[in-house]
């Protein structure tokens, strides 16, 4: 039998199995014509799906490819095919290996399908096959986690992944193609990644440094600031994660100007850091600062306005284990279906460069809403120039998670002694911070030969 009338009989094949698997309403045509503006846009496919009369699917036959490079060089010319004459559906069909891949508008590529599945979605006018099982999806997850990231969990944390993939935690949505994971699951994922040496984050304690004249207004109004995402001093922190796992979330939109905005960060860390002269460099106004100390009440992180957690840091340019991981799960695709993080716009806040590892950061993040009575006022940011938002809380109604108990002024800090003096004095009157007759609210550090 000649090539030409082996491909005649696997047209007719497949004709025949469509017109047979979509069954009354469908009708399947070979060499038909698709048009469109009133027949001034014509397209000849090699077979066409119609349903009760209009053109639903678009497919190209191929006795014979070069494997899925193939289709990935030439599937740009055939998608602009399926756009012209405005069909939803349109796939590749191999005859040779009967591979089928399917597109649906809205996609920018062809995605490999078995048969059953393609007919699943176009019936159903959605834009994927039969969900993936659970067990399949956890499978395929525990499978995808990159090396240097399974070399950083310990085997409690490997089981906690595993425990999460399952149907009570997962919902999907048909017409777009989505899968995701309930708040309180995907949440605990990324309370795994986030772990920093398989420890666990229930913090007693944290540090702070700011400026002199931040505790000063402190103590003198009452109140604890939180500053907007417009506010950091480093602005590539707010689009580092984005940027890595490709999102493309940083852009300046009317979506993420809010976000940015109704999102609150205190930037701390571990108590270990406390009165350390690296941290007074960088960020305690050269030593001329203040080290604030807090408690914390981990009841108060309700994951729903408040979340804390330390910062996770890349290993090296390029390379960031938890991101990887995470760029791995935003990128995969099967049977049409792919995976959304609905919580990444709070979970992002908790990545930054390898550069800063030394900080050994713990943020505490708080989400504004419409509904929130917390006080937010703007401000003139005099260290960005950049009008950013401000969150205020009464120190006296001990709403933070974080309880500020005490403050070190910095090692350079001019009038050190005198001000130490003063401060006390203040918070005498004020009570801002819990002081006795042994223990002073506000000290001086204790580093000596600082320069």
């Amino acid at each position: 039998m000649g090539i030409f009338a082996v491909i005649e009989e696997d047209m007719i094949d497949l004709k025949q199995r469509l017109e047979k698997a979509f069954g009354v309403g469908y009708e399947v045509e070979i060499g038909r014509e698709v048009s469109a503006l009133m027949g001034a846009v014509k397209v000849i496919f090699d077979l066409v799906i119609f349903y009760h009369g209009d053109a639903i699917c678009g497919i190209e036959y191929k006795h014979k490819v070069a494997g899925p490079m193939f289709i990935e060089r030439f599937q740009d010319l055939y998608i602009e095919r399926l756009k012209k004459v405005g069909l939803p559906y349109g796939f590749y069909y191999v005859g040779a290996n009967k591979k089928l891949y399917l597109w649906r508008r809205g996609s920018s590529r062809f995605e490999l399908f078995g048969f059953d599945d393609m007919v699943t979605a176009i019936k159903g006018n959605q834009m994927c096959g039969n969900r993936i099982p659970a067990s399949d999806l956890c499978a395929e997850f525990m499978t995808i986690i990159p090396d240097n990231l399974n070399d950083e969990l310990d085997l409690e944390s490997m089981e906690g992944l595993r425990e999460l993939f399952k149907e009570e935690n997962l919902a999907y949505d048909e017409k777009s193609a989505m899968m995701w994971l309930n708040a309180e699951a995907e949440d605990e994922l990324f309370r795994i990644l986030l772990q920093r040496d398989s420890k666990d984050y229930t913090y007693k304690q944290l540090c702070r440094y700011t400026s002199l004249n931040s505790l000063f207004l402190a103590m003198r109004d009452g109140n604890l600031v939180m500053c907007s995402i417009t506010c950091m001093n480093d602005k590539g922190e707010t689009s580092y994660a984005d940027k890595y796992v490709g999102y493309g979330a940083f852009a300046n939109s009317t979506s993420t100007i809010r976000e940015n905005n109704d999102c609150f960060i205190l930037s701390c860390c571990e108590e270990e850091m406390s009165d350390n002269l690296t941290m007074w460099r960088l960020y305690g106004n050269d030593g001329k600062g203040v080290c604030l100390e807090y408690d914390v009440n981990t009841s108060k992180v309700d994951n729903k306005e408040f979340f804390l957690a330390p910062v996770s840091y890349g290993v090296r340019m390029d390379e960031h284990p938890a991101l990887d991981y995470i760029k791995q799960i935003r990128h995969w695709t099967e049977n049409g279906w792919r995976f959304e993080m609905k919580r990444w716009y709070i979970w992002k806040h908790f990545f930054k460069s390898y550069l800063f590892k030394e900080e050994k950061e713990v943020r505490l993040l708080y989400i504004w809403t419409d509904e929130s009575k917390d006080k937010v006022e703007w401000i003139m940011d005099s260290t960005n120039s950049i009008v950013s938002r401000i969150c205020k809380f009464t120190i006296s109604t001990n709403r933070l998670p974080l309880t500020l108990k005490r403050a070190i002024i910095g090692p350079k800090c001019p009038e050190q002694e005198s001000n130490v003096d003063q401060f006390n004095y203040m918070n005498g009157h004020t009570k801002t911070m819990p002081s006795s007759v042994g223990r002073s609210a506000v000290v001086k550090s204790k580093i000596e030969d600082y320069r």
